[in-house]
């Protein structure tokens, strides 16, 4: 079975800019909070009123950080690509085989986007997603982890509910949602574990939402458990975990 590659390269410039500027402004969960912690110079954006002079403080603030630190992020981006060389091929052959079905024939090649964002975006139509230059050795492998799972997760939701709009597989949809409460759940299993060793993390916002007297992340966990665990398909799993999803939209605000 041909594997993808995982290539660590720059972030476009301008993409930097969006999305930094969008999770400063334009989000619901309150992430602009891990910006400001990475980056607390970034709170002088607030004293201008209009977009255009925003977004040129941001272009500025990003090109001088990356100029000023361009030593450091190459160093670090070599390190972790070195290490997640080590056990890329494994991991993905893991990954196929949790979620049954195999990587594309044609081999795509997965972008990890270099960037001084600590918020991790993806994007599953090209196959890329934000790498943050100064996570620690076990997050940045977790992210690389993560976003590579989604990928392969939602190939195989086409597989399964081929009718899906690809819109749905970004927020705010249910979709989205429900991807990012079993990301965490698969690299959970003790195949992956022995890779990551280290407990994923889940959104704090999905973990405060109940199914029953369980929080969402422990339901899903323990169905996983029960059904991958021991044997029963992939495929079962995601439909009972869409049906469960589906109960507790109007507490995900959809």
């Amino acid at each position: 079975m041909p594997l993808p590659r995982v290539v660590f390269q720059s972030v476009p410039f301008q993409l930097e800019i969006d999305w930094m500027y969008g999770f400063l402004f334009y989000n619901k969960w309150g992430w602009e909070k891990r910006i400001l912690k990475v980056h607390p110079n970034l709170q002088e954006i607030y004293k201008y009123s209009k977009e255009v002079e925003r977004k040129k403080f941001l272009k500025n603030y990003i090109s001088d950080f990356r100029a000023r630190n361009k030593t450091k992020i190459d160093e670090k981006v070599a390190f972790h690509q070195k290490n997640w060389q080590k056990m890329e091929k494994q991991y993905l052959a893991i990954l196929s085989e949790i979620i049954e079905t195999p990587w594309p024939k044609e081999g795509k090649q997965i972008k990890a986007l270099v960037s001084i964002n600590p918020i991790c975006p993806r994007f599953i139509n090209d196959w890329s997603f934000f790498f943050n230059y100064n996570a620690s050795l076990k997050s940045g492998r977790e992210i690389i982890m993560h976003e590579i799972c989604h990928f392969l997760y939602f190939k195989k939701w086409k597989e399964i509910f081929p009718k899906t709009n690809k819109k749905k597989f970004d927020y705010p949809y249910l979709e989205w949602h429900l991807s990012e409460l079993l990301a965490p759940v698969i690299l959970s299993d003790p195949r992956i574990q022995k890779l990551l060793n280290k407990k994923p993390d889940f959104y704090k916002e999905h973990e405060v939402i109940k199914i029953g007297n369980k929080s969402a992340p422990k339901y899903f966990a323990d169905r996983y458990k029960g059904i991958v665990l021991q044997n029963c398909s992939f495929e079962d799993f995601l439909k009972e975990s869409f049906t469960a999803a589906q109960g507790i939209a109007d507490k995900l605000g959809i």
